[in-house]
């Protein structure tokens, strides 16, 4: 997979599109989008990690929660991700089983760019085409 994602134009959020071969890398290139919106990630060293579970009755929900679940990652545990390593499968219900990685803010090494409050639903889409998942989100900044 060559690009993993793109900032689009909004007037005043972010909005991005990711990209993946498969749902799950498709995920994973959503929360790096998430995480360089927020941060210049050149600096930040996978010394932590967190597993993240989650269930959703469709992909919207479980995209949505997934990135609600970085976003306060990042809010109230102060940790920079760079590192997303994502496992959908489908039941009787989307799961998803996560490890992120990164490190605790530190401010002396990290350059901080804008802050994402929130995912949305505002013009999510999660589609295949031609073999390649492409994901469009807003999110509240």
């Amino acid at each position: 997979m060559e690009k993993e994602f793109e900032f689009l134009e909004h007037t005043a959020d972010l909005k991005f599109r990711s990209f993946g071969s498969t749902l799950n890398e498709a995920f994973e290139n959503a929360g790096k989008a998430v995480f360089n919106a927020m941060a210049d990630l050149n600096a930040v060293k996978l010394a932590d990690s967190r597993k993240i579970t989650l269930e959703a009755e469709d992909l919207e929900v479980l995209l949505h929660d997934f990135l609600s679940e970085l976003i306060y990652l990042f809010s109230v545990e102060e940790l920079l991700l760079k590192k997303f390593e994502v496992r959908i499968v489908q039941v009787d219900t989307f799961q998803l089983h996560a490890t992120v990685s990164g490190e605790k803010i530190d401010l002396k090494r990290h350059k901080l760019h804008k802050e994402v409050k929130a995912a949305t639903y505002h013009d999510m889409k999660i589609e295949k085409k031609g073999g390649e998942w492409i994901i469009e989100v807003v999110c509240d900044t």
